[in-house]
C-alpha cells in the first residue's frame, strides 16, 4: 500500500508528464524540491516504476526525449487517478492498485473537470506579484483562438471553478484577468514596478463573484428563494457577503453585498424557478433579458 506522501508524489509525477512531451530526471527532481518533497534522481525512478507495476501507468524512458514519456491509455484515465488520490488523502481511503481502483470506480463517481487548471505556473506567478516584478508571457484566448504578448503588472492569483488566474494591470489603471492555463513561454522581468491601488483592486475583486471586474458600484442584492433551494445555498455560499434578512415556511430571502457582474447572473439563472430577484430593479431587468431570450430558442 502506498502511503499519503507517495501517492503525492505520483500525482505531481503523472500530472507533469501529462502536461508536457517529456521530462528529465532532474526536472522531476526540480519538481519534488518545489513542493517540499525532495528525493534523489534514484529514488525518483523507482517512483516511476513503482507507478508502472502498482497502476499499470505506460511511462517509460525514451532516448531521443532524454526523458520519460507518459503514453495515455483508453483503461486508464490521469483525471481518474488524481480524483482518487485527492479521495484517498482526504479521507483516508486506500485506493490500492490499478486493479482496486478498477473496483472503485463503479462505486465512486468524481463531478467532471476537476482537476485544478494552470496549477504550473503558479510558483513563478506569486513570486513575481510578492516581489513586483514584471511578467511577459503569450496568452491564447479560447474565443478568437488568437495568442497574444503580453506584459503586465500581476496583481494577484485567483481561483475560480478549478482553474488558476492573474490579474495584472496592462496599462495605467486598466487590469485583466489571465487564464493561466492558457499562458506560455512565462519570463519574469528583473525590472521591477510601483505598486498603486493594488489594494483596492484587490478590494474590488471581493466584491464580486468570479472574474469580471468592474468599476460598478456596490449593490444590495435581495434574492428570494424557496426553503429548499435556500438550504443549498447555505450550504454553498455563493458569496462571502450573504446573509438571511426573513425567512417564512416557503421563503428565504438572502442579501448579498456586491458588484452586480455577469457571473452573479449566471448563478441566479442556475437556479431557475426556485429563486426571484426582488432588488435592484438594474440586476431584475437583467436577468429577465436573459430568461426572455433563452424562451426565444424554443418557440
Amino acid at each position: 500500500m502506498a502511503t499519503h506522501a507517495t501517492l503525492h508524489i505520483y500525482a505531481l509525477i503523472l500530472d507533469k508528464l501529462s502536461r508536457q512531451k517529456s521530462a528529465s530526471l532532474s526536472e522531476l527532481r526540480v519538481l519534488l524540491e518545489e513542493h517540499e518533497l525532495g528525493k534523489s534522481e534514484r529514488s525518483i525512478a523507482r517512483y516511476i516504476e513503482q507507478m508502472r507495476h502498482e497502476f499499470g501507468l505506460e511511462i517509460e524512458y525514451v532516448v531521443a526525449e532524454r526523458g520519460y514519456v507518459f503514453k495515455k491509455s483508453d483503461d486508464f484515465e490521469v483525471e481518474l487517478f488524481l480524483n482518487f488520490v485527492q479521495l484517498s488523502q482526504a479521507a483516508g481511503i486506500d485506493i490500492g492498485g490499478k486493479k482496486n481502483m478498477q473496483t472503485l470506480v463503479h462505486l465512486v463517481q468524481f463531478d467532471a473537470n476537476q482537476r485544478l487548471q494552470g496549477i504550473e505556473n503558479l510558483k513563478d506567478l506569486l513570486f513575481a506579484i510578492q516581489h513586483k516584478r514584471f511578467l511577459t508571457f503569450k496568452h491564447t484566448n479560447y474565443h478568437t483562438e488568437r495568442t497574444t504578448a503580453y506584459r503586465i503588472k500581476p496583481i494577484l492569483l485567483k481561483q475560480y471553478q478549478y482553474r488558476w488566474y492573474v490579474i495584472g494591470e496592462i496599462e495605467e489603471g486598466k487590469y485583466r484577468t489571465f487564464g493561466c492555463d492558457r499562458i506560455s513561454e512565462l519570463v519574469i522581468d528583473s525590472k521591477t514596478f510601483v505598486a498603486k491601488n493594488t489594494k483596492e483592486v484587490r478590494k474590488n475583486f471581493d466584491q464580486i463573484i468570479g472574474l469580471n471586474y468592474s468599476d460598478g458600484k456596490m449593490e444590495k442584492v435581495r434574492l428570494e428563494l424557496t426553503s429548499l433551494q435556500a438550504k443549498y445555498m447555505q450550504a454553498s455560499p455563493i458569496h462571502a457577503s450573504q446573509y438571511i434578512e426573513s425567512e417564512s415556511h416557503d421563503k428565504v430571502i438572502f442579501v448579498l453585498n456586491l458588484i452586480p457582474n455577469y457571473e452573479l447572473i449566471q448563478k441566479i439563472l442556475m437556479m431557475s424557478d426556485q429563486v426571484t430577484v426582488l432588488s435592484p430593479p438594474s440586476l431584475k431587468n437583467e436577468v429577465k433579458k436573459h430568461l426572455m431570450s433563452t424562451l426565444k430558442l424554443y418557440k
